[in-house]
C-alpha cells in the first residue's frame, strides 16, 4: 500500500496521466459484450508518477486478458466504487469530490450519468436494504480545517439525485481535543443508523486510543446522533479507508470488525483483533458474544471484508502478526470464509498469500455462490474466482492494469 503522502501525491498527478494507457478515440463508447453477463471494473494503473483510473466492462471474468485499451472510460483523479440498483458508481476522493454514474444503455454498453457530486470527499456509499432503490452515503471532513460537521445524504438510485441531507458536529460524536475521528463503516437497521469510526491524529495519522470499540447510532432518515456505544474488549473496528468495520446480516444482528493492524495504519495495537456482536433490535453490545480472531485457527486481523450471506464473510486475513515494521503495508493477506455464527476461519484452497491495496473498499462481488476478486503477484493481476461451497480458488482472466479497485455485475 501507498502511504499517506504517496496517495496524496498520487492524486496531484492523476489529472495529467491520461496518457499512461493508450485508449482509442472513442473511449466514451466500450467494445460492445456478448453472452448474458456483463461486468463492470474499476482498473487502476500506476505508473512511477501517479496513478489514472479507468472504468471497463467485460462478459468474461475467467479467460483471456481485461484491458483498458481501447476499452477504458478515463476517470479524473483518485476513485472508489460502489453498486446499487444495477448502477456502479465511481467516486471521487482526495480533493475530487464529482461521481460518475454508470449504467447499460440497450446496446449493452456502458453509459454514464454525472451531476452527482459531494461537499467533500465521500466516506462510504451504501445500498441501503439491497433493493435498489436508495443510497446512503457519508461524507465526513478530514481536519477540524477542512470541517466541523460529518454529511449524511441519501441518493434516489433511479433519478440520480440527493433526496435527504443531515449534518452532525464531529465533536458530539467523539468529543476529544488529542483526535479526530475517521468513519469505517455504517449500515442502516429499521429507524436507525449505525456507524463504526476510530480515533487518529488527522495530522499524523497516530492512533493513541485503541482500547475501545466505538459504534454511533443516528435516526434514519432524518441523522440525528442519539448515542455512542462503547466496548472494551476490542480496539476501534476498521482502517483507514477500507470500510470493514460494520456488518448486517439477514436477521438484523450486526457485526464489528476490529483489526488494530500497523499493516493497515495503527501506530500501536493494544488489544486482540476480534469481531463483537449487537443482536438485532437492541442498541448495545452483546456481553457474551466475543470472537478474538487473532486466536482463531487460521485466523489474524480481518484487513477487508464482504457479507456474503448466512452470518459469514469473505475476507483477507493477515497470515503474519503485522508489527510496526509493516505500516501501511497492507501485505501477508490470505482468502478466507469467516463464519460470525461458529467463531470460525476457513482458508480459501489454491489462493495465494498477497499485498492488498490498503487503503479503499474492498473490490470483491458475490455471484451466484462464487466471489470474485484480484491478486496481484510478480506485477501481474489476475482475477480469482472462489467457489463458496468448497472454499477453493481458481485463478482467472489477466487483468492489464495494475490493480483492481471496483467490480461490480451489472447484467
Amino acid at each position: 500500500m501507498k502511504t499517506i503522502k504517496n496517495l496524496l501525491k498520487t492524486t496531484l498527478f492523476a489529472g495529467l496521466a491520461i496518457t499512461a494507457v493508450s485508449c482509442s478515440k472513442n473511449e466514451n463508447n466500450p467494445n460492445p459484450v456478448g453472452g448474458d453477463k456483463v461486468y463492470a471494473l474499476g482498473i487502476g494503473v500506476t505508473t512511477s508518477t501517479a496513478t489514472t483510473n479507468y472504468v471497463v466492462q467485460a462478459s468474461d471474468l475467467m479467460n483471456g486478458k481485461i484491458t483498458v485499451s481501447g476499452n477504458g472510460l478515463l476517470q479524473i483523479g483518485y476513485r472508489d466504487y460502489a453498486f446499487g440498483g444495477s448502477t456502479f458508481y465511481s467516486i471521487g476522493g482526495l480533493g475530487v469530490t464529482d461521481v460518475n454514474t454508470m449504467t447499460l444503455d440497450a446496446t449493452n454498453k456502458l453509459a454514464t450519468k454525472t451531476g452527482l457530486t459531494f461537499d467533500i470527499a465521500n466516506d462510504q456509499f451504501i445500498d441501503v436494504d439491497g433493493t435498489g432503490k436508495t443510497m446512503l452515503g457519508i461524507s465526513s471532513p478530514s481536519s477540524p480545517t477542512v470541517g466541523l460537521n460529518a454529511k449524511f445524504y441519501t441518493v434516489d438510485i433511479a433519478s440520480n439525485t440527493v433526496t435527504t441531507r443531515g449534518e452532525v458536529p464531529m465533536n458530539s460524536i467523539h468529543p476529544s481535543k488529542q483526535d479526530w475521528l475517521f468513519s469505517s463503516g455504517m449500515q442502516v437497521r429499521g429507524g436507525q443508523l449505525f456507524q463504526t469510526y476510530y480515533p487518529v491524529n488527522y495530522t499524523t495519522y497516530d492512533t493513541k486510543n485503541t482500547d475501545t470499540n466505538y459504534v454511533a447510532i443516528y435516526s434514519y432518515p432524518s441523522f440525528k446522533l442519539e448515542k455512542v456505544i462503547k466496548d472494551t474488549r476490542t480496539g476501534p473496528s476498521g482502517a483507514f479507508n477500507t470500510r470493514s468495520g460494520l456488518f448486517k446480516t439477514e436477521s438484523g444482528d450486526l457485526y464489528t470488525i476490529s483489526n488494530s493492524s500497523y499493516a493497515n495504519g495503527y501506530s500501536q495495537s493494544t488489544k486482540p483483533a476480534g469481531i463483537l456482536k449487537i443482536n438485532a433490535g437492541t442498541t448495545e453490545f452483546d456481553k457474551d458474544y466475543y470472537f478474538n480472531t487473532d486466536a482463531a485457527a487460521n485466523g489474524g486481523k480481518i484487513a477487508h471484508a464482504i457479507y456474503i450471506g448466512n452470518g459469514k464473510l469473505f475476507a483477507a486475513v493477515t497470515t503474519v502478526a503485522p508489527t510496526l515494521a509493516d505500516k501501511w503495508a497492507d501485505n501477508n493477506l490470505r482468502y478466507a470464509i469467516v463464519d460470525l455464527n461458529t467463531k470460525t476461519i476457513t482458508r480459501i484452497a489454491n489462493a495465494p498469500v498477497f499485498k492488498g491495496e490498503g487503503a479503499r473498499s474492498f473490490a470483491a462481488l458475490l455471484d451466484e455462490g462464487k466471489i470474485y476478486t484480484a491478486i496481484t503477484l510478480n506485477g501481474v493481476t489476475n482475477i480469482y474466482q472462489t467457489d463458496i461451497a468448497t472454499a477453493t480458488a481458481t485463478k482467472g482472466a489477466e487483468i492489464e492494469g495494475s490493480f483492481l479497485g471496483g467490480i461490480a455485475r451489472l447484467k
